[in-house]
């Protein structure tokens, strides 16, 4: 089976889904946007911006994926979604998510306006960044699959409301409804919609989407990447580490991390936050025992969590988290939610713990439990990284997901047709 790969971005299930592709000959292209080969070097040399050109440059580079498979399409329009991320990001989030919205609309019209000089069985495209390549795909008799890396629009936005108290439709956070109806024309235009988590698949389960349609497969974990050191150098202080990674969000939980941490002032407990800010008004009035420090690539994420105790993800909703399984690799025990589709990764009690969303109380309970208990923090790092050892390798996730694939395209058109695609979703 030949198969079209598309995204917009950098997206580590989607790239391990290349990649497998590419190790056995089947992939026909892989569509990205603002792509040059081998050009970081030379970039990094630039005497303006050029360290920060560069590493751009090299956060879009895939290893694994022959350079002569891939194709850039709506650069300019990516080029100009960096620089406004770069120059109003912070000051204006509103500004930033409308680009990246209005990018990938882009990005899947691009896609769609070169499949007809492609010969394929499969095209796989990314949540908001689809729908024009799937009705192009769809003419053509292609398999259309969905990869959903995030919770249904409406849920979403539904968590947000509820336990994170924003109201309103402009807020930067919530889904606007032009892209809301874009993601559910790509549903409906899917044969097969690819989901990371049980969470994620009866969202969609409840909003009609059909039960053979979805397709749910645990994301996996770069193993050599991430990994736990023999022994942690000796700190200068007798302080547990708590590392939070992600977005500095709501939909990420920070305040309400950031009131359970003001709530442990005075105890031997720290917290340490890396990531990139989405909502900056999170991040105001940060407790004494709380430090903000920037965003971070792989490496320095991956370098933070072997130097960590435990790790803390008190996310609202969440498709799959990666950096849960990250961290898992690492040899930290996990504290985690209910809305984390990662969670189902953990048991209880044995790897970290898993808490309801929004609930202070029951994180709060958590975080002392394992901040004054080295060894149960020990023992649960172990089984952390045994359990992502066994299954949990990008490599893994890959060969599942051509697997499902091939299975899908032997089926007849009949039985896995979902009829002629809708009318192209208003904006």
């Amino acid at each position: 089976m030949s198969l079209v790969v598309t995204t917009p971005y950098r997206e580590n299930s989607i790239l391990a889904i290349a990649r497998a592709a590419d190790g056995e000959s089947s992939l026909e292209c892989f569509y990205t946007t603002l792509y040059f080969a081998g050009a970081q070097p030379w970039a990094s040399r630039l005497p303006v911006f050029g360290r920060k050109i560069g590493a751009e440059l090299g956060r879009r580079a895939f290893p694994g994926i022959s350079a002569s498979r891939i194709r850039t399409v709506a650069s300019p329009e990516e080029l100009l979604h960096v620089l406004a991320r770069r120059m109003v990001g912070r000051k204006l989030p509103p500004v930033s998510n409308a680009m990246m919205y209005w990018v990938k609309k882009r990005f899947a019209q691009g896609v769609a306006s070169r499949l007809p000089w492609q010969a394929a069985d499969c095209l796989i495209g990314m949540y908001a960044a689809s729908w024009e390549s799937f009705r192009e795909a769809r003419r053509r008799g292609l398999l259309c699959c969905l990869n959903f890396v995030n919770s249904h629009p409406a849920d979403q936005n539904r968590y947000l409301r509820e336990l994170a108290g924003l109201r309103g439709a402009a807020h930067q956070e919530l889904v606007p409804p032009w892209v809301a109806r874009r993601v559910e024309a790509e549903l409906e235009a899917a044969d097969m919609v690819l989901v990371p988590s049980r969470f994620v698949a009866e969202q969609l389960r409840r909003r009609g989407v059909p039960e053979e349609a979805i397709e749910q497969i645990p994301y996996g974990v770069d193993l050599s990447a991430f990994h736990p050191i023999v022994r942690k150098p000796e700190r200068g202080d007798s302080f547990v580490r708590c590392l939070y990674v992600g977005q500095m969000a709501h939909r990420k939980g920070i305040p309400l991390l950031l009131q359970t941490a003001r709530s442990l002032v005075g105890m031997p407990i720290r917290f340490q936050l890396l990531g990139p800010v989405v909502s900056p008004e999170v991040l105001e009035n940060l407790p004494e025992n709380v430090e903000y420090e920037g965003a971070g690539l792989p490496e320095r994420v991956a370098a933070q969590m072997r130097q960590a105790d435990l790790f803390v993800l008190p996310t609202l909703e969440d498709a799959c988290a990666l950096v849960v399984l990250e961290a898992m690799a690492s040899g930290l025990p996990v504290v985690t939610t209910t809305h984390a589709g990662s969670g189902e990764i953990l048991e209880g009690g044995v790897e970290g713990f898993v808490v309801p969303a929004g609930d202070r109380a029951a994180l709060r309970e958590a975080l002392i439990h394992l901040a004054e208990d080295p060894g149960l923090r020990r023992r649960m790092g172990e089984a952390a990284r045994k359990k992502v050892e066994k299954a949990y390798s990008w490599e893994t996730y890959g060969r599942r997901v051509l697997d499902a694939l091939a299975k899908r395209k032997e089926r007849p058109r009949s039985a896995r047709s979902r009829g002629p695609i809708g009318a192209e979703p208003t904006s």
